[in-house]
């Protein structure tokens, strides 16, 4: 029986709460001395930790086990089967628990995302089933280099020759580059079709290591994550069966991937900007200046308005596009209709851009021990300021939110 038909979401959101005091702070706990100076412990390379990237792991292998991994899945891959306005009740309460471990309790972009839905009954053992269960992860081939919100600047390319694909081409600021088990990766296969050039492939990144695909360098992001890098294919060869979904699909693919990363914003922004907002009402009260807290100088009481005030409003409106794409759903469909992409838009706009506001007056409210390295008042900055980029950055979605309401060169 399903989780929301067995417990409801009170019942979840329970459920999210016995695991996590169960399963992931006795591993924060443990781990605790590896978080000092970065975001998520790093070893002498540069590189994740192991026992962090372990630990992790272990979490979304319990988490599949328990039935939270995939919520945001439809059941047909063997996934919860929650809408985008469960969901975010749900990535809200994962988030408020902060950064370290918390955030392998939910399939992120190293996990089963959108993609699996279009993986045909024969990838189904190998790649989808292990991905929904947490037992594998993967890494999202799109960015390159020179190729980022705009896909028709993609060079990396397949060729089909003999029944086979081969591919070719470099992928940059690649999340999981390193440690990932699947490889999905998004190429131009027809070339001047459109939106019809981009076609989508998968492998087993262990099968193909000396098969033409290779791992690059670290690409160290301003927060020290350890897990972003670059990938090289040379002539990898590939069976036709290796394409997820159809020729020519790829773009639709890859733009239900993106519309799943803009919308997530909702339940991660208002998680993180709420616990955000406790912590700084606590340091407003608790710090004293000439006998007085902090939190009675109104200048503080404004800015703690003003970062409430953010995270209310903008929590509101992702509730409010969640439900108005229930209505027409699923959320994964494709393709979407310019209403539907302009409120898209706003969500990752309305919820980067507010949770960086809340951030920032949290981080400029505790002062010295805010901008300290090892903060989490720091570290949630760092990430409130890396967010404004990926998943498309705020001027993309300012320009397509003009461009839907017909504001562009015909």
């Amino acid at each position: 029986m399903e989780l929301k038909e067995s417990l409801g979401m009170t019942g979840i959101i329970k459920r999210i709460e016995e695991f996590y005091n169960e399963h992931v702070l006795p591993r924060e706990e443990a781990l605790a001395y590896r978080f000092d100076d970065s975001i998520l412990g790093l070893d002498d390379k540069g590189l994740l930790h192991p026992e962090i990237w372990a630990a992790k792991k272990e979490i979304m292998k319990l988490s599949g086990e328990a039935g939270l991994y995939s919520l945001h899945l439809p059941t047909s891959v063997g996934g919860g089967g929650l809408d985008r306005a469960e969901m975010l009740l749900v990535e809200e309460k994962v988030y408020s628990y902060g950064y370290r471990l918390n955030p392998a309790i939910l399939s992120w972009s190293e996990g089963a995302t959108p993609r699996v839905i279009w993986c045909g009954d024969h990838q189904r053992e190998q790649f989808v089933d292990p991905l929904v269960r947490g037992t594998k992860t993967s890494f999202h081939g799109v960015t390159e280099r020179e190729a980022g919100s705009n896909l028709f600047d993609m060079k990396t390319h397949a060729v089909e020759r003999n029944g086979d694909w081969v591919l070719n081409g470099s992928k940059s600021y690649i999340t999981n580059a390193f440690y990932s088990d699947v490889a999905q990766v998004l190429c131009i296969t027809d070339p001047g079709k459109g939106k019809k050039s981009f076609s989508y492939f998968q492998f087993d990144t262990a099968e193909y290591l000396k098969k033409g695909f290779r791992r690059g360098k670290l690409q160290q992001t301003m927060w020290d994550d350890g897990f972003t890098g670059e990938i090289y294919f040379e002539d990898v060869v590939l069976p036709a069966a290796a394409m997820i979904g159809e020729r020519g699909q790829g773009f639709d693919i890859a733009m239900s991937s993106i519309n799943w990363t803009r919308l997530r914003r909702g339940g991660m922004c208002s998680g993180w900007s709420k616990l955000l907002i406790d912590l700084t009402i606590e340091r407003a009260q608790s710090r004293a200046i000439n006998g007085k807290s902090l939190g009675s100088r109104q200048g503080i009481q404004w800015m703690v308005s003003d970062m409430y005030l953010d995270w209310f409003q903008t929590r509101a409106l992702s509730l409010q596009v969640a439900n108005d794409l229930n209505d027409p759903g699923p959320w994964w469909r494709m393709p979407r209709s310019q209403e539907e992409i302009r409120k898209i838009c706003l969500v990752k706009l309305a919820n980067d851009e507010a949770f960086y506001r809340v951030a920032d007056r949290a981080l400029q409210i505790h002062g010295a021990s805010g901008v300290m390295k090892n903060s989490i008042i720091n570290k949630l900055f760092l990430i409130a300021r890396n967010f404004r980029i990926p998943g498309g950055s705020d001027e993309v979605q300012r320009t397509t939110i003009a461009e839907t309401l017909g504001l562009k060169d015909r």
